[in-house]
């Protein structure tokens, strides 16, 4: 029986975190309570302030995706953390960011910082989230998810979140995230959708589609493997990736 608590997913960013929201939402759903907030915030620093400061009535449960740190041991807390290779991490960033290498490195330092705070607490009320695991064994993490947060669901119920949470269904929704009108001010043209989507700026100033009913957005899918960033990044590139974070890929138990 899910317990009256707030979930946050954090962690890094382009490590999967939104597809271990929209699995905690789900399991949320079965459950029978409702996930809070109903619609997916870009700026959720608003709705932690309200998790933190009271509870959630009986039928909701606070589920708060975020890339800021909150408590680690506070009661009533649960914290599931998404990590990757931060080299494959920085790659999607990139792309998706539209940004520079250099900027690019800059968020991996803020990424190996965040993971250390979460996975190096040995705090019981956080989960580490592969995303290789993610990829390549997707019932077992919703699984793992599912007994973290207190949720007893059935396989068949699994396998039903995998499938509708699967890369080729997400592709399918992001394509139709594609076609929604944005002007050159990033304003969304009415017949597309006002409400439900919301445009967010990327760093070359073009702009992005953000989906309020599920946190997706346009370009959310950038990498189609691990080990991608290999051939992506040239050897002067590939030296400063591996100089910054050897140390942090080592701890973690990614070849360097």
């Amino acid at each position: 029986m899910l317990e009256k608590e707030s979930i946050f997913v954090a962690g890094m960013p382009r490590a999967g975190s939104m597809w271990t929201y929209n699995v905690v939402r789900r399991l949320i759903i079965l459950a029978g309570k409702t996930p809070w907030p109903e619609h997916v915030p870009t700026d959720e620093r608003a709705i932690i302030k309200d998790a933190f400061s009271r509870p959630a009535d009986e039928g909701r449960v606070y589920c708060i995706k975020t890339h800021y740190p909150v408590p680690v041991n506070k009661p009533g807390i649960k914290i599931l953390c998404n990590f990757r290779d931060i080299r494959d991490a920085t790659l999607s960033f990139m792309r998706f960011m539209k940004c520079p290498f250099n900027t690019a490195l800059d968020s991996a330092r803020d990424s190996m910082k965040i993971t250390d705070y979460y996975l190096g607490s040995g705090a019981l009320s956080v989960l580490p989230v592969d995303y290789d695991d993610v990829v390549g064994a997707s019932s077992l993490v919703v699984k793992r998810i599912a007994g973290f947060i207190g949720v007893r669901v059935s396989d068949t119920k699994i396998d039903e979140i995998v499938e509708q949470l699967s890369r080729d269904v997400t592709l399918t929704r992001l394509k139709k995230l594609a076609n929604v009108d944005v002007d050159q001010a990033g304003k969304i043209a009415p017949k597309s959708g006002q409400g439900r989507y919301s445009s967010i700026r990327n760093m070359d100033g073009s702009y992005r589609v953000y989906d309020h009913v599920t946190g997706f957005q346009s370009n959310h899918i950038t990498s189609s493997r691990s080990g991608e960033w290999r051939e992506a990044f040239n050897a002067e590139e590939q030296q400063a990736l591996n100089e910054l974070l050897s140390d942090w890929l080592r701890r973690y138990g990614f070849d360097v």
